[in-house]
């Protein structure tokens, strides 16, 4: 059974409500930050519908979420964006806002932060320099390159079992199951979990059919997880 929290002095500024999904982005962003993921514009992202928020706390209403995330907004805890690739997404991503992170971010990690001088210097390898050092470098780790393309061989494998006329939002979709197996969910399970929607879902008509960036980050996929691995 998952535990919610809350930092009392977030809660006496923005409330309880805002304070508790405070907390569940800070612990998202940070696991970003550790596995290197979603950096877009010199921060760390998450991101999450209102119908996933809704999921996680079902103690909240809809009206109640989003008045929690304006007022986290209006406070400058948090940032709002939309880094989609389907512009009729509307998931919003969040990062930590200047209130809390005046530099952007957490704390840089060793790959953002190393070996940065003055531009111009030769001391300045490329593309890193104080001017630009949120610009993604553009000689990346072959090690992390090589393992980035084996997460997205694997993701693509799985998002290809979902009902292929109800795929949307791709970078969601592969962002979510990327994020699940990070988590520590068995890819081979995960893609079991898929085939057993797509086949259970054969004699749906196409309206009751979930669109799959719906269906990857409101967690539905956890119960045909959860089944294929009782079963095995």
């Amino acid at each position: 059974m998952s535990r919610h929290s809350f930092d009392p002095e977030i809660a006496a500024r923005v409330g309880l409500n805002a304070a508790v999904i405070f907390q569940n982005i800070v612990f998202w962003i940070e696991k970003n930050q550790a596995n290197r993921r979603n950096f877009r514009d010199g921060r760390y992202w998450t991101y999450n519908s209102i119908t996933a928020f809704g999921e996680l706390f079902p103690y909240l209403s809809e009206k109640q979420i989003r008045t929690a995330l304006e007022k986290l907004v209006t406070a400058s805890l948090i940032i709002k964006g939309n880094f989609s690739d389907d512009r009729y997404d509307r998931t919003c991503w969040y990062a930590m806002g200047n209130s809390i992170c005046p530099n952007g971010q957490i704390d840089p990690t060793k790959r953002e932060n190393d070996a940065f001088a003055p531009e111009g210097k030769p001391s300045a390898p490329e593309g890193k320099s104080y001017k630009n050092r949120y610009k993604p470098y553009k000689k990346p780790y072959p090690s992390h390159a090589k393992e980035a393309a084996v997460e997205d061989e694997i993701s693509e494998k799985i998002l290809s079992a979902y009902p292929e006329d109800r795929i949307r939002g791709k970078a969601v979709c592969m962002s979510q199951i990327r994020q699940a197996t990070a988590d520590g969910v068995d890819a081979q399970n995960l893609l079991l979990a898929v085939q057993a929607y797509a086949r259970e879902s054969e004699g749906f008509t196409r309206s009751k059919v979930c669109f799959s960036d719906n269906w990857f980050t409101s967690g539905r996929w956890l119960k045909y997880l959860h089944e294929v691995e009782r079963q095995r």
